[in-house]
Formats: C-alpha cells, structure tokens, sequence
C-alpha cells in the first residue's frame, strides 16, 4: 500500500514538474518570438510603436489585478451577505426571548388568578 502511494506521489511530482518545465518554455517561446516587434495601440490616445512584450506585461498584470479585485468584491459580497442573515437570526432570537418572557408573565398572571381563585373558594366550602 505505501508503495502504490509512493509511486503514485512521484508519478504527480512528475507531472507538475513536466506542466512547469513546458509553462516555461512556451513563455520563453512568447518572448523570444515578440522581442523586437512592435504595435499601434488605441487606448484613449493613439501610441506608436509600442512594445508587444510591454502589452502582454501590462495585460498580464491588469488581468491579474482584475482577477484579484473581483475576488475581493466577491468576498466582500459574501460577507455582507452572511452579516444580513447574522442580524436577521439576532432579530428572530431576540423576538423569541421576548415572546417567551411574555408567555412567562401570562403564565404567572393566570397562576395567580387561579391561586386567588382557589384562596377565594377556600373559606366559603368550611362555612
């Protein structure tokens, strides 16, 4: 069993090592390709000749800002979702405290009138 483990972790280490040996080589391959090209960009303004490595550095790192800032919006989303179910399971608690003291003191009423009821029937049965 620990055997079949083993290989199988070495089988993995493998593979994720191949997947980073050919992410590297394919960058490689983009960098060498784009070194000495260049293009027109629109983006509110008109540059020439601008670098294709820049534009792939610049969107590389915009994607990854974007991705991040979504995910903080998201969690930011998810927490105040969780908040609103928080207050709203306060405000249920908190309505049945204070049904439950209400329940309480009616009952004590109702004790009470049944004990002066019964005090009250108590001397007229011995006459």
């Amino acid at each position: 069993m620990f055997a079949m483990n083993l290989a199988l972790q070495r089988v993995k280490v493998y593979v994720k090592f191949g997947a980073t040996a050919i992410t590297v080589l394919l960058i490689a391959l983009v960098v060498f390709k784009n070194l000495g090209l260049t293009a027109n960009v629109w983006f509110f303004h008109e540059y020439k000749d601008v670098g294709v490595l820049w534009l792939i550095l610049i969107t590389a790192v915009c994607a990854i800002i974007g991705w991040w800032g979504v995910g903080k919006l998201y969690t930011v989303w998810r927490d105040l979702k969780e908040l609103k179910q928080a207050q709203q399971v306060q405000r249920h608690t908190q309505d049945q405290q204070r049904m439950a003291a209400e329940l309480a003191e009616r009952e004590k009423r109702i004790d009470e009138k049944i004990r002066r009821s019964i005090s009250d029937d108590a001397p007229n049965e011995q006459a």
